[in-house]
């Protein structure tokens, strides 16, 4: 019963997030498209830069506290240990406050320096101190972020996302027009952080002092010192992580920058942007796993865990593999509806890129959620990198060898690798399973569902618009028949899914009509066995 209601909030908390980042990247592109255009070409570079040394500044001031945040207010949470918690959320506040401060400091003290240096502009030192402010703010915003979504409190953190985007979406256009140019959009960008942020810090508050007069099952006394060591430990591991995995990111620019040429990196870049629609699916259902794995203990606990991670790896394959091969088979359609036909390269790009989602079928969704929720963000540290390990020579004589698909074909072969061993950890190490034949199904599935679509793309004389929707309803209708037939869905997953997504009234009635015509497509099935 506990496993059941933990997957319900989990299903509810993805549901939340997931409607926060596709109105996020809705908002967010209109942003980008309304500074850009208002900015032109030269304002929009420098605007685009004045973040580039505040964001490294944001990286290096977390030191892994917002990810022990998530972790410790869901264990701490579910174990009723509410005054701990409470003074855990003191602890990593106080951290986060003076660690960004300390970043901000440093960041406006040089400045000048760094801007002429790093970033190639004497008379940048202005604009990444302004920019500088939001070090402080974004790191709070995503305290409170962390903090709420391991309470199971998605839909405020949701709420935060949204309000950020929104005063970015109103306050930076009104403030270049008035005549503030790039300092304007900058401005903009930081009151959209500062604003989500005091949201967030007072919900957290919020939340603190409800959880400090809760009647608990454990007292504690650990103090401010404590508190630290214990976030240290858990979450230093995650904090080297995100460092590799920043360097992964900004490397595969770097490597196309000295054997590519700018119109081919402007393609990958569009390409890589169109994954993000991908995103919206993934990013909630992993962000919202992290807290569910946090409640079962890993010793007294492993069968419940075994459940939740083979049905976590099977659901989100089931989810996410459809979406990046019917985003491959329209990519072409897809790139001339966002960015024109003056992109031609980035279809084929984004076509190869969506390779990297397939790596859910065996757990690349699952895996580090997995293992940062049992608290072995050790493997975690190691299992990023080995991807950089692999990808780091491979990248540049790919790229040499290829150009941008040979990149592509590096980054898709360190995840596989990276996965592989992920997934060795958490099946041989710690006794989970994964359905590698549903897995596989769901892959057969998803592939024979985009021939038709390919018809469409290749032989259809209407706009692509058009063909986008034509060839996306036809993909549904394709992949809700054949999921079933090649066994990726069975008659089980559909009684265990609907009354998890049952609890959500908003998805209650599209997913009814889903699961009846699948349980049709099974009965249909099951009855010519019969004969």
């Amino acid at each position: 019963m506990e496993l059941a209601r933990i997957a319900e909030e989990s299903a509810k908390g993805s549901f939340s997030l997931m409607l926060a980042t596709a109105a996020s990247t809705v908002i967010g592109a209109v942003v980008v498209i309304v500074i850009a255009r208002l900015l032109g070409p030269s304002g929009y570079g420098l605007y685009s830069l004045a973040f580039v040394l505040p964001s490294l500044f944001v990286s290096v001031a977390d030191l892994g506290v917002s990810p022990s945040l998530t972790r410790f207010s869901a264990s701490l949470s579910s174990r009723r240990e509410y005054v701990r918690l409470a003074r855990m959320m003191d602890s990593g506040l106080i951290l986060a406050v003076l660690a960004s401060l300390a970043s901000y400091l440093l960041s406006v003290r040089f400045a000048g320096p760094l801007g002429g240096f790093v970033l190639q502009r004497q008379d940048m030192a202005y604009l990444l101190s302004v920019a500088s402010v939001v070090i402080v703010f974004q790191e709070i915003f995503t305290l409170a972020y962390n903090t709420l979504v391991g309470l199971d409190h998605m839909g405020q953190s949701a709420l935060m996302t949204v309000l950020r985007d929104l005063v970015r979406l109103i306050l930076s256009p009104v403030l270049i027009i008035v005549g503030f140019g790039v300092a304007g959009a900058i401005a903009g960008q930081v009151s959209g952080w500062a604003m989500a942020a005091a949201l967030g810090l007072c919900l957290m508050l919020v939340h603190r002092r409800v959880l400090s007069t809760t009647p608990s099952d454990r007292s504690s006394e650990n103090g401010l010192q404590e508190n630290i060591k214990t976030m240290m430990v858990y979450g230093l591991p995650l904090y080297a992580g995100t460092l590799l995995g920043t360097i992964l990111s900004q490397y595969q620019t770097i490597a196309l920058a000295f054997f590519t040429t700018d119109a081919e990196i402007g393609n990958f870049r569009a390409a890589i942007n169109f994954g993000s629609l991908i995103g919206v699916v993934a990013t909630p259902v992993v962000t919202a796993l992290f807290p569910a794995f946090s409640k079962l203990d890993l010793e007294t606990r492993k069968e419940d865990l075994r459940r939740l991670f083979e049905y976590s790896v099977k659901y989100t394959t089931l989810l996410i593999l459809p979406a990046a091969v019917v985003i491959a088979a329209l990519s072409k359609d897809l790139i001339r509806v966002v960015y024109g036909s003056a992109y031609g390269l980035a279809s084929t790009y984004l076509a190869l890129y969506v390779g990297t989602f397939l790596l859910a079928g065996l757990g690349s969704q699952v895996v580090g959620s997995f293992l940062n929720g049992v608290g072995r963000t050790k493997d975690t540290l190691k299992i990023t990198a080995v991807q950089l390990g692999i990808f780091l020579p491979t990248a540049p004589l790919m790229a040499w060898l290829f150009r941008v698909p040979g990149l592509i074909i590096a980054l898709i072969l360190s995840g596989l690798v990276s996965i592989s061993y992920g997934l060795w950890l958490s099946t041989v190490r710690y006794g989970m399973r994964v359905d590698l034949k549903s897995s596989f199904a769901a892959l057969v599935a998803a592939l024979a569902s985009a021939l038709p679509v390919l018809l469409i793309v290749y032989y259809s004389v209407l706009p692509s618009l058009a063909n986008v929707i034509i060839g996306g309803l036809l993909y549904l209708l394709a992949y809700l028949t054949l999921a079933p037939l090649f066994g990726a869905v069975k008659r089980t997953d559909l009684q265990t899914l609907a009354p998890i997504l049952g609890q959500i009234r908003i998805l209650r009635p599209p997913t009814s009509m889903v699961f009846e015509y699948m349980l049709r497509v099974l009965d249909v099935l099951d009855s010519r066995k019969r004969t």
